[in-house]
């Protein structure tokens, strides 16, 4: 694909996104329930056309990526599919956050109403539930481009002294609405394990990714708890709920990028299968491991195990 033809793709799906914003803030078209009703459809579906306008580009970049070269004798077929996978992931990341960060700008700068009041406070509700959209592939772009560096070995830590009661604090508090929305009490268990030598900003995403499944996966009343204790000459960092569980097989796949159980919980709950697979793989970068013991009905925990013997600068 020409550098022109992907500029002009990107602009058309800017252009969509914004015809979706502009959709939900201008009037609708008569008065009545008949008209707000006829309003919302064309709201819904310039979103929709939008997004697959999206999805169309990344689906372009990988079409006209290039074939790989025959392996030479130190490379496998195997291994250049994988290059090419993960290399394709990384370009339609890369071209996908540029469209969904202009659509979240736009949608805050018009719910600051810096320039004037909206009209209706209706067309604020859409406008949020288009951030919100916006904020929820956005999110499933990142996902997939840390999988893809991951995969290419390129993925650079920072690490410093991490204290875990700190760590548990900022990820409890990243997934509070969403436990409150969920009717989950989220709990936080005593922590008086020593500092650990991590990335803090890898470690919390892979406790909130952790967080988060535990909260999508307990029904409504349910209860999830996190903690940190030291283990032997580690530092172990404990997710645990009362949800629905997993037999031996779900948790193979569910440790597998892009694949998803499929039950009740799963339907219910927007997602691409990178949550538990991603925080794996960020804690063996660290030199740990993750464990996960679950029985389908009894619930499920989740143990990130750190070693406790890194210098803590």
């Amino acid at each position: 694909m020409s550098k022109f033809a992907r500029i002009t793709i990107v602009a058309v799906t800017v252009a969509v996104f914004l015809v979706a914003l502009a959709t939900a803030i201008t009037d609708p078209a008569g008065d009545g329930a008949q008209a707000l009703a006829l309003h919302r459809q064309l709201a819904t579906g310039s979103l929709i056309l939008a997004v697959a306008s999206a999805l169309a580009l990344g689906i372009a970049i990988g079409r006209d990526a290039p074939t790989p070269k025959a392996p030479v004798v130190t490379q496998c077929p195997a291994a250049a599919m994988s290059s090419a996978e993960s290399e394709f992931l990384a370009n339609m990341s890369h071209e996908l956050r540029t469209p969904l960060n202009a659509v979240i700008g736009f949608a805050e700068l018009i719910l600051s109403e810096i320039h004037g009041p909206v009209s209706d406070r209706r067309y604020a509700d859409y406008i949020r539930h288009i951030r919100t959209g916006g904020e929820q592939v956005l999110a499933m772009v990142d996902a997939t481009l840390d999988l893809s560096q991951l995969a290419a070995g390129q993925f650079d830590l920072q690490p410093s002294r991490v204290e875990p009661w700190a760590t548990i604090e900022v990820c409890t508090q990243a997934v509070a609405a969403q436990a409150a929305a969920a009717k989950i009490e989220l709990v936080v268990r005593p922590s008086i394990a020593p500092a650990v030598a991590a990335d803090p900003q890898r470690l919390n995403q892979a406790l909130i990714n952790l967080l988060s499944n535990a909260i999508k996966f307990t029904p409504p009343g349910g209860r999830v708890s996190i903690g940190a204790t030291v283990r032997d000459d580690a530092i172990a960092f404990e997710v645990t709920d009362t949800g629905i569980g997993m037999t031996p097989d779900q948790i193979d796949i569910a440790k597998l990028p892009f694949r998803m159980i499929e039950n009740c919980m799963t339907r219910r709950h927007s997602g691409i299968g990178l949550g538990l697979p991603l925080a794996e793989r960020l804690v063996r970068l660290q030199g740990g491991e993750l464990r996960i013991d679950s029985r389908a009905g009894s619930g499920t925990s989740v143990t990130a195990t750190l070693p406790a013997h890194g210098d803590t600068p």
